[in-house]
């Protein structure tokens, strides 16, 4: 029996697959695995980079669409150059990871790769052109064929992902904070797993079919040992287990050669904090200009049909617990909590679709989310964020489970995940997922991407009632 591993080094531990293990089209492909190695994706890319240098040299020189005033570089002297620059190019492609365990990244990584792989193939061809003497250095026609190579080895590898190859199935082990969590999120079919299966021992994991394994740490070593001797293809990622952590406050680093979680000081923290201050300031001062008709149609159109104060304000939970006064427009009639209501609609929604205690004007504030205008104000106060998770009440924390104190390491925002994937169309565990989404995985990138997404969600007025 195989000695345990300590955990802290299984990381995306390789094992081969015997031959016959996948059904239908997956089958076709792995025959021409050998060694983890995709060979077919070696030979077309192999081919297109040729062609694509080919048509570089056409569109350039033959084409008679760009101007030679120093004449046609001979073809003779360009093959010779894409001869020897061919086994370079495949080189560093390879190095980058594309010809092994491809599918199991996401295909956003993989054109990352690809992108890094084909700017380091133009310099080593620059270079070759240094190093050789008598082959063509034409720098127009080398950017035309990168480009070329760089559209169809991506268009390619995304066909086949759509037409060649099945998601990789993917079994999830553990019952932490962390091992819930992924299992809802490979749940969904917009992952790019196929969950297959779910355990909380490893003991009762069978890697039949298997690609892909999340595992607790807690678990890790019962799982190798529960590993037959010649399993099938199988990457195993360890979870950290035990309490819910946060991954937007470490970082991956190594450690005398051992992979640990670098956990960010409070400074650096800080410091991301204020940005997003700096920007949330900035920004609710434009749109508080931009908006200013719209303020005033809101006052009016309040004032003239529902009789009563103007604002609606509600208390939430902020930035480490601190409670605010969340402010809105009134798009309620006057006492509406005095009117019954059959909670059981509610279900698992936020709201209702057709509550009775909203005025017509009010539905029309809620429909084009004009209701949510006085809220640059608590940005201002410094109360909200513009983007950020859900504002939510003191009785909702404990929905959250062992996240719920991660909750409050960010401030709320005005818009989020949740707005722009649904808003109150979405279940209650889908708005959580969607808050923990954000919390693990915050950035200034992620926040503009948001904000851009909230101009289509709110004119499509979805999940708005």
């Amino acid at each position: 029996m195989r000695a345990p591993c300590p955990a802290s080094l299984i990381i995306a531990k390789q094992l081969r697959r015997p031959d016959g293990c996948r059904r239908g089209r997956a089958v076709r492909y792995n025959k021409l695995m050998v060694r983890g190695v995709s060979w077919w994706y070696l030979v077309v890319d192999g081919l297109i980079i040729e062609i694509a240098f080919l048509a570089a040299y056409g569109i350039r020189f033959t084409s008679g669409w760009i101007g030679a005033p120093l004449g046609a570089i001979p073809l003779n002297d360009w093959l010779v150059l894409t001869a020897l620059s061919l086994p370079l190019w495949l080189l560093i492609i390879a190095l980058h990871g594309l010809y092994y365990a491809r599918l199991k990244q996401a295909f956003g990584a993989e054109l990352g790769a690809l992108t890094h792989a084909v700017a380091e193939g133009l310099v080593a061809t620059i270079i070759l052109t240094f190093a050789v003497r008598g082959l063509p250095d034409s720098r127009l026609a080398l950017l035309i064929g990168i480009a070329l190579a760089w559209f169809w080895l991506a268009g390619y590898r995304w066909l086949a992902r759509c037409f060649l190859l099945r998601r990789p199935r993917a079994a999830v082990i553990g019952n932490s904070p962390v091992a819930d969590y992924l299992r809802r999120k490979l749940a969904a079919s917009s992952t790019r797993f196929d969950l297959a299966g779910a355990f909380d021992h490893a003991a009762a994991f069978n890697p039949a079919d298997i690609d892909v394994v999340f595992c607790d740490d807690a678990q890790a070593q019962a799982l190798l040992l529960a590993l037959p001797e010649n399993p099938s293809a199988l990457d195993v990622y360890i979870l950290p287990a035990g309490d819910a952590i946060s991954t937007a406050g470490v970082s991956v680093a190594t450690m005398e050669g051992i992979p640990t979680l670098a956990v960010k000081s409070s400074a650096d923290l800080a410091v991301m904090r204020r940005i997003k201050r700096a920007v949330d300031i900035i920004g609710a001062l434009v749109l508080f200009a931009l908006t200013s008709p719209f303020w005033l149609v809101c006052l009016l159109g309040i004032g003239l049909t529902m009789p009563g104060p103007v604002f609606f304000s509600h208390k939430r939970l902020g930035l480490f617990g601190r409670t605010f006064r969340l402010l809105k427009f009134r798009s309620m009639v006057k006492d509406a909590h005095k009117i019954s209501v059959d909670l059981a609609e509610f279900d698992d929604k936020y709201k209702l679709k057709n509550d009775p205690r909203i005025t017509a004007f009010g539905r029309l504030l809620r429909k084009l989310s004009l209701d949510e205008l006085p809220q640059l104000i608590n940005i201002l106060k410094g109360d909200l964020s513009l983007v950020g998770p859900r504002p939510i009440v003191e009785d909702e924390v404990a929905k959250y489970g062992p996240w719920g104190r991660l909750l409050l390491t960010v401030p709320p925002g005005l818009t989020g995940l949740w707005q722009v994937s649904g808003r109150s169309d979405t279940t209650y565990q889908e708005r959580v997922d969607f808050d923990l989404y954000y919390i693990n995985n915050w950035s200034l990138g992620l926040d503009l991407l948001i904000l851009l997404r909230t101009i289509p969600a709110v004119l499509s007025r979805k999940g708005a009632y």
